[in-house]
């Protein structure tokens, strides 16, 4: 592979995912997604979050999340803020920075509703506008050479997030191919635990819209020397696109 600047790594990843125009003129994203996982399991809110849907907005962390699985579970993320919704959308329980980071593993209580809210509403708000955070004038991206990742020789992007944009944590890897394919997002998910670095493998991605995005998300362990462990398995993720809007 040929050494590539950020710029070109980030321009490659963007153009793969259908280009800066339909980017750019995207408004919202609605998508349905399906969850399992250790994660969910130990903060006590697996049935919540088994199956959403999300409407976001592309161009600023606002998210309205519906669940499917358990009926009236609803709430809205905007920029920080966590508000549960009652069944004709009218505003309950408000948390403002919502994005709390443990300070310590275990034991620790289970999330409590603004909690999980928060945590799957900024979460996927990342994974499915990463094509345009790229671009953020305030995010710094830097390319940090080709290396082997999970048996393939990967480019790295280092990003690093200002406290403006809510995520898993200030400083985060991406794996991507010469191509722009993203095959994996290293990151400490702190809502979970200070000492959750986790391996989120893009283990397929598909295309709608417009758009091509993963849609199919294995998070395990970040183990030493940039490996996976195999298990357990912390989060397992679906995410269909099934509208989009314009600006």
């Amino acid at each position: 592979m040929a050494s590539l600047t950020a710029e070109e790594l980030a321009a490659r990843v963007v153009d793969h995912a259908g280009g800066t125009d339909r980017w750019d003129g995207l408004g919202e994203l609605r998508l349905r997604l399906r969850c399992t996982g250790l994660a969910f399991r130990l903060m006590g809110k697996m049935s919540e979050v088994a199956e959403m849907e999300q409407v976001i907005r592309v161009h600023e962390p606002r998210i309205e999340l519906t669940s499917v699985s358990v009926p009236g579970w609803r709430g809205r993320f905007d920029a920080g803020t966590a508000t549960m919704l009652d069944a004709d959308g009218a505003p309950g329980e408000t948390r403002d920075g919502a994005v709390a980071y443990r300070r310590a593993p275990w034991p620790a209580s289970h999330w409590d509703d603004l909690a999980a809210l928060t945590f799957c509403s900024y979460a996927s708000w990342n994974y499915a506008t990463f094509p345009v955070l790229l671009r953020r004038p305030d995010l710094g991206v830097e390319a940090i050479g080709e290396h082997r990742v999970d048996g393939q020789r990967l480019h790295g992007l280092r990003l690093t997030f200002p406290p403006a944009i809510p995520t898993h944590s200030p400083t985060q890897t991406f794996w991507v191919t010469e191509e722009g394919v993203l095959r994996r997002h290293d990151y400490v998910a702190r809502m979970v635990s200070p000492l959750a670095k986790a391996a989120n493998r893009c283990v397929h991605e598909a295309t709608a819209f417009g758009v091509t995005l993963p849609d199919h998300r294995v998070v395990t362990p970040a183990l030493p020397l940039r490996r996976a462990a195999p298990r357990p398995v912390l989060v397992d993720v679906t995410i269909e696109v099934l509208s989009a809007t314009e600006r």
